[in-house]
Protein backbone atom coordinates (compact mmCIF):
# COMPACT_ATOMS: atom_id res chain seq x y z
CA UNK A 1 0.00 0.00 0.00
CA UNK A 2 1.49 3.56 -1.06
CA UNK A 3 1.40 5.74 1.50
CA UNK A 4 -0.24 9.12 0.57
CA UNK A 5 1.80 12.11 0.01
CA UNK A 6 0.64 15.61 0.69
CA UNK A 7 0.23 15.94 -2.63
CA UNK A 8 -2.72 14.22 -4.14
CA UNK A 9 -5.14 11.74 -4.05
CA UNK A 10 -7.11 9.45 -6.88
CA UNK A 11 -10.54 8.70 -5.69
CA UNK A 12 -12.22 5.68 -8.63
CA UNK A 13 -15.88 5.57 -8.46
CA UNK A 14 -17.45 2.65 -9.73
CA UNK A 15 -20.89 1.97 -10.55
CA UNK A 16 -21.98 -2.32 -9.79
CA UNK A 17 -22.17 -4.31 -12.19
CA UNK A 18 -25.42 -5.83 -14.51
CA UNK A 19 -27.33 -7.55 -11.62
CA UNK A 20 -30.50 -9.64 -11.32
CA UNK A 21 -34.09 -7.50 -10.48
CA UNK A 22 -36.24 -7.71 -7.97
CA UNK A 23 -37.97 -10.81 -8.80
CA UNK A 24 -35.93 -13.22 -10.93
CA UNK A 25 -35.04 -16.07 -9.35
CA UNK A 26 -36.38 -15.48 -5.92
CA UNK A 27 -34.80 -11.94 -5.08
CA UNK A 28 -37.28 -10.03 -3.01
CA UNK A 29 -35.51 -7.06 -2.33
CA UNK A 30 -33.17 -4.19 -3.68
CA UNK A 31 -30.35 -4.63 -1.19
CA UNK A 32 -30.08 -8.68 -2.27
CA UNK A 33 -29.96 -8.38 -5.81
CA UNK A 34 -26.79 -10.39 -6.94
CA UNK A 35 -24.47 -9.58 -10.16
CA UNK A 36 -25.58 -11.89 -13.16
CA UNK A 37 -22.66 -14.12 -14.48
CA UNK A 38 -23.02 -11.58 -17.47
CA UNK A 39 -22.20 -9.17 -14.81
CA UNK A 40 -19.44 -10.90 -13.20
CA UNK A 41 -17.83 -11.29 -16.19
CA UNK A 42 -18.18 -8.24 -17.91
CA UNK A 43 -17.16 -6.15 -14.49
CA UNK A 44 -14.24 -8.64 -14.58
CA UNK A 45 -12.86 -7.70 -17.71
CA UNK A 46 -13.52 -3.77 -17.19
CA UNK A 47 -11.35 -4.57 -13.69
CA UNK A 48 -8.96 -5.63 -15.78
CA UNK A 49 -8.98 -2.74 -18.58
CA UNK A 50 -8.30 -0.69 -15.49
CA UNK A 51 -5.66 -2.42 -14.31
CA UNK A 52 -4.28 -2.41 -18.23
CA UNK A 53 -4.36 1.64 -17.98
CA UNK A 54 -2.58 1.09 -14.71
CA UNK A 55 -5.32 2.08 -12.31
CA UNK A 56 -4.95 0.33 -8.80
CA UNK A 57 -6.33 1.39 -6.26
CA UNK A 58 -4.55 1.13 -2.35
CA UNK A 59 -7.92 0.40 -0.79
CA UNK A 60 -11.52 -0.24 -1.76
CA UNK A 61 -14.90 0.71 0.01
CA UNK A 62 -18.43 -0.64 -1.15
CA UNK A 63 -21.77 -0.44 -0.52
CA UNK A 64 -23.29 -2.93 1.71
CA UNK A 65 -25.87 -4.12 -1.22
CA UNK A 66 -24.78 -7.52 -2.49
CA UNK A 67 -24.26 -6.12 -6.32
CA UNK A 68 -21.62 -3.21 -5.21
CA UNK A 69 -19.83 -5.82 -2.59
CA UNK A 70 -19.83 -8.67 -6.01
CA UNK A 71 -18.08 -5.76 -8.02
CA UNK A 72 -16.09 -4.54 -5.36
CA UNK A 73 -14.68 -8.16 -4.69
CA UNK A 74 -14.02 -8.37 -8.47
CA UNK A 75 -12.08 -5.09 -8.96
CA UNK A 76 -10.43 -6.38 -6.12
CA UNK A 77 -9.11 -9.57 -7.47
CA UNK A 78 -8.59 -8.10 -10.66
CA UNK A 79 -6.25 -5.60 -9.73
CA UNK A 80 -4.44 -7.50 -6.92
CA UNK A 81 -5.64 -4.86 -4.23
CA UNK A 82 -3.88 -5.96 -0.42
CA UNK A 83 -5.39 -4.30 1.53
CA UNK A 84 -9.71 -6.24 2.14
CA UNK A 85 -12.64 -4.42 1.08
CA UNK A 86 -14.41 -2.77 3.71
CA UNK A 87 -18.03 -2.16 3.71
CA UNK A 88 -18.77 1.72 3.97
CA UNK A 89 -22.79 2.17 4.62
CA UNK A 90 -22.37 5.90 3.06
CA UNK A 91 -21.97 4.32 -0.43
CA UNK A 92 -25.51 2.72 -0.02
CA UNK A 93 -28.54 4.81 -1.66
CA UNK A 94 -29.07 8.17 -0.12
CA UNK A 95 -25.62 7.96 1.21
CA UNK A 96 -23.74 11.57 2.18
CA UNK A 97 -20.96 13.29 0.50
CA UNK A 98 -19.40 14.46 4.10
CA UNK A 99 -19.38 10.67 4.76
CA UNK A 100 -17.53 9.78 1.97
CA UNK A 101 -14.94 12.84 2.66
CA UNK A 102 -14.45 12.13 6.36
CA UNK A 103 -13.79 8.46 4.94
CA UNK A 104 -11.31 9.42 2.48
CA UNK A 105 -9.65 11.89 4.50
CA UNK A 106 -8.82 8.51 7.24
CA UNK A 107 -6.94 6.72 4.20
CA UNK A 108 -3.36 7.24 4.53
CA UNK A 109 -2.87 6.45 0.68
CA UNK A 110 -2.40 8.09 -2.48
CA UNK A 111 -5.66 5.91 -3.84
CA UNK A 112 -8.59 4.85 -2.90
CA UNK A 113 -12.13 3.23 -5.25
CA UNK A 114 -15.65 3.54 -3.89
CA UNK A 115 -18.29 0.96 -5.43
CA UNK A 116 -21.23 2.33 -5.42
CA UNK A 117 -25.21 2.95 -6.84
CA UNK A 118 -26.87 5.63 -9.43
CA UNK A 119 -27.80 8.47 -9.28
CA UNK A 120 -25.76 8.84 -6.05
CA UNK A 121 -22.58 8.10 -7.92
CA UNK A 122 -23.06 11.00 -10.35
CA UNK A 123 -24.10 13.41 -7.23
CA UNK A 124 -20.70 12.19 -4.95
CA UNK A 125 -18.72 12.90 -8.24
CA UNK A 126 -20.31 16.33 -9.39
CA UNK A 127 -20.09 17.09 -5.60
CA UNK A 128 -16.44 16.40 -5.41
CA UNK A 129 -15.16 18.24 -8.10
CA UNK A 130 -15.01 21.86 -9.21
CA UNK A 131 -17.54 22.10 -11.62
CA UNK A 132 -20.60 21.11 -9.54
CA UNK A 133 -23.33 22.04 -12.21
CA UNK A 134 -21.70 19.88 -14.64
CA UNK A 135 -24.71 17.50 -15.03
CA UNK A 136 -24.00 15.28 -17.85
CA UNK A 137 -22.20 12.57 -16.05
CA UNK A 138 -23.46 8.64 -16.81
CA UNK A 139 -22.47 5.55 -15.29
CA UNK A 140 -23.46 2.01 -16.99
CA UNK A 141 -22.62 -0.44 -15.01
CA UNK A 142 -19.60 -0.88 -14.35
CA UNK A 143 -18.04 1.87 -15.34
CA UNK A 144 -15.34 4.35 -13.34
CA UNK A 145 -14.51 7.93 -13.02
CA UNK A 146 -11.23 9.32 -11.51
CA UNK A 147 -11.80 12.27 -9.30
CA UNK A 148 -8.03 13.59 -8.47
CA UNK A 149 -6.97 15.82 -5.66
CA UNK A 150 -4.65 18.59 -4.64
CA UNK A 151 -3.69 18.25 -1.36
CA UNK A 152 -6.23 17.12 1.32
CA UNK A 153 -9.39 15.44 -0.18
CA UNK A 154 -12.51 17.43 0.03
CA UNK A 155 -15.76 18.95 -1.55
CA UNK A 156 -15.55 20.51 -4.39
CA UNK A 157 -11.72 20.29 -4.33
CA UNK A 158 -10.99 17.87 -7.07
CA UNK A 159 -10.86 17.84 -10.71
CA UNK A 160 -12.67 14.89 -12.93
CA UNK A 161 -9.53 13.31 -14.75
CA UNK A 162 -11.85 11.08 -16.64
CA UNK A 163 -14.65 8.83 -17.29
CA UNK A 164 -14.49 5.58 -18.48
CA UNK A 165 -17.19 3.27 -19.61
CA UNK A 166 -17.30 -0.48 -19.38
CA UNK A 167 -16.99 -1.22 -23.28
CA UNK A 168 -14.01 0.90 -23.33
CA UNK A 169 -12.27 -0.78 -20.58
CA UNK A 170 -13.23 -4.28 -21.90
CA UNK A 171 -11.97 -3.39 -25.06
CA UNK A 172 -8.27 -2.57 -23.42
CA UNK A 173 -8.05 -5.81 -21.59
CA UNK A 174 -8.78 -7.86 -24.62
CA UNK A 175 -6.41 -5.83 -26.33
CA UNK A 176 -3.63 -6.50 -24.21
CA UNK A 177 -5.06 -11.04 -24.65
CA UNK A 178 -6.19 -10.47 -20.97
CA UNK A 179 -8.09 -13.89 -19.90
CA UNK A 180 -11.43 -12.38 -20.39
CA UNK A 181 -14.46 -15.19 -19.79
CA UNK A 182 -16.69 -14.99 -23.22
Amino acid sequence: MKRRSAEEMKLYLVRHGIALNVGEQGVRRDADRPLTEEGREKTRAAALGLKVLGHVPDVIGTSPLVRAEQTAHIFHEALGVSEAVEVVDFMAPGGAIADLMTWLKKQPVESAMVVGHMPDLAWFTHSCIQEPDRHDLHFKKAAVACVAFDGRPGAGRGRLEWVHQPRYLRQLAEGEGLDIPS
